[in-house]
């Protein structure tokens, strides 16, 4: 879409209830879903199978609440689709008051059939991306994204105390994604160090192992 940055949609489908003790497939989504940013919660607005919205919407976020805290905090697009099936606008204003009334105000009212209104919810997905950073305590280590030399850099200079500083986008973006309070967030720090050869760079600058390096407010000591 024209002036929108890209962005990757998992479709997590088949969520019930129950799903967070593991009936039907519902473990194997939830993981999936640990790996968002952001949640696109579809619910069907039309009623059908005399089904009522606002009950299934609390009823998925509860099942996401008891699997997981953090996930269920994640910002949430509210999305109604079916509208071509509503039998009366009511029943999107009354969904709408609900959903804004527990805290989500990202709602919008679409028939993905129909194709209608589904570029307003891509571009409200952009622009709450472009403002939400991932957060460390969504991942373990092995899944956490590693950044690319080619976007990120770094310089090592050596200050008055002996301290080997490390500066540059690279740490931000290492730093930004890591909770270093966390041994397992801790142990992929250090791997993406050893990864996209600081280690070795510190080496070449003379560091010995009991010797402190600094990212940005962070000191540790260096151990090969």
């Amino acid at each position: 879409m024209k002036g929108i940055e890209p962005f990757v949609i998992a479709d997590i489908p088949g969520i019930i209830e129950g799903a967070s003790e593991g009936i039907g497939l519902g473990l194997q989504f939830l993981r999936h879903i640990e790996r968002t940013r952001i949640l696109i919660h579809v619910v069907d607005i039309s009623g059908s199978e005399s089904r009522d919205p606002k009950e299934d919407f609390d009823r998925i976020n509860e099942e996401l609440k008891q699997y997981s805290e953090l996930l269920a905090q994640l910002p949430q697009i509210v999305v109604a689709n079916k509208a071509d099936m509503m039998e009366e606008d009511s029943q999107f204003e009354d969904f709408k008051a609900h959903v804004n009334g527990l805290g989500y105000d990202h709602v919008h009212l679409i028939s993905a059939g129909a194709h209608i209104g589904l570029d307003a919810v891509m571009k409200d997905a952009a622009q709450l991306l472009s403002v939400t950073p991932p957060s460390p305590d969504m991942y373990g280590p092995e899944d956490m994204y590693i950044p690319e030399d080619k976007h990120f850099t770094y310089e090592i200079e050596i200050d008055q105390d002996g301290v080997y500083v490390v500066t540059g986008s690279f740490v931000e973006r290492i730093l930004d994604s890591t909770n270093i309070n966390n041994p397992d967030h801790l142990r992929y720090f250090h791997k993406v160090l050893r990864n996209k050869g600081v280690i070795d760079d510190l080496l070449e600058h003379g560091i010995k192992d009991g010797d402190s390096v600094r990212m940005r407010d962070f000191e540790f000591e260096f151990m090969r």
